[in-house]
């Protein structure tokens, strides 16, 4: 059984590391091993039993260098035939310690270059210097491939591209019909900060009559206040529900999903709700077009009128959104169900091993 040593920044809650988790808990003709640079650990007691936890308790650059010889010698104890990495200090860490002969795979899980390169030319040049063209590369979308590729110059060949899984309990038997003509309930979901653009949803609910509008948020954040205040002193349609662990019931008590994040490499949130059974309106970007598959309603990032007059226009049937919203349906189940991204993965896995 070949061994797969994992790398992580933390297991607290995100999508990376829910999605790392579900991989190594359904690819089972492997072995698997975890490396956390730090914690929390918040995840932990999903992962099988078997699956044992490293915290090596670095935050650094500098403590990483230090703790590298630790890494290649567990590397060696343990037997591990390929490395896998999330996120970008943790494929840092990967690169310091690997063997060589031991192939290495790291997964681009946002807008690397959007998000970190484009503002940090320190990381910019480390990662220019650590990459490697042997190295194999997991991106979450065609979106944050492209943009990783405008700053390094990889190996297009070593390069591919598998959606992050829904969990099971997000898929529907069947597709949610949006009715025209009633008052419209609204979901988004989020982090609520800047990134998420909730900001925009606000401006567009300044032009929504309330008796026809009502959009819910759901998450937390840093901007809760501020979002809060506005929504208080504006008096907006809008209700921020905080964080819940039953998400996966409660969307189907509404009509239309939302998502205006400014960029992202992949939105986990678009997935969910599409495998509710959701019509969506969601930003123009390339990301969130590739997202849904095509058969979203796109509104203007630069002009919250657009998002406001879109919505109006659903809800008065004048926008037809069922036709697209069963096509996404059915669409999502092809490439964001587990028993796809599995298999996928496992693909790239075999494919490397020989």
């Amino acid at each position: 059984m070949k061994t797969i040593l994992h790398i992580i920044e933390s297991l607290n809650i995100g999508g990376a590391e829910k999605s790392m988790i579900q991989n190594i808990n359904g690819l089972t003709q492997y072995r698997h091993i975890v490396m956390t640079l730090h914690g929390p650990n918040t995840l932990n007691i999903l992962l099988k039993k078997e699956v044992p936890v490293i915290n090596l308790e670095v935050y650094s650059y500098l403590q990483m260098w230090r703790v590298a010889n630790k890494v290649k010698q567990i590397i060696t104890d343990n037997k591990v035939d390929l490395i896998h990495a999330q996120l970008f200090k943790s494929t840092i860490m990967g690169r310091l310690a690997k063997r060589s002969g031991i192939p290495f795979i790291f997964t681009l899980q946002s807008m690397l270059g959007e998000d970190l390169f484009k503002k940090n030319f320190i990381a910019r040049k480390i990662e220019r210097v650590t990459y490697s063209r042997k190295e194999y590369i997991i991106a979450v979308s065609n979106a944050a491939l492209d943009d990783y590729k405008k700053y390094i110059l990889c190996n297009e060949q070593n390069a591919f591209v598998i959606y992050n899984s829904v969990e099971p309990k997000y898929f529907e038997e069947s597709y949610k019909r949006f009715q025209p003509g009633n008052k419209v309930k609204m979901i988004a979901v989020g982090n609520l900060k800047a990134l998420k653009n909730f900001d925009y949803l606000l401006d567009a609910s300044r032009e929504l009559p309330s008796d026809l509008f009502h959009l819910d948020i759901f998450g937390d954040g840093p901007l809760r206040e501020h979002l809060q205040q506005r929504i208080s002193n504006e008096n907006l349609p809008v209700s921020l529900m905080g964080s819940v662990s039953d998400l996966h019931e409660r969307f189907r008590e509404y009509d239309l999903y939302l998502h205006c994040s400014k960029y992202e490499g992949s939105s986990l949130a678009i997935f969910d709700a599409m495998a509710k059974g959701l019509a969506t309106v969601v930003s123009k970007l390339p990301v969130h077009i590739e997202n849904t598959g095509g058969y979203g309603v796109y509104a203007d990032l630069s002009n919250p009128s657009d998002l406001a007059n879109k919505l109006k226009a659903v809800q008065a049937g004048e926008l037809e959104i069922n036709e697209n919203g069963e096509m996404g349906f059915k669409w999502v189940k092809t490439v964001a169900h587990p028993k796809i991204v599995l298999r996928k993965t496992a693909e790239v896995y075999e494919n490397i091993l020989k």
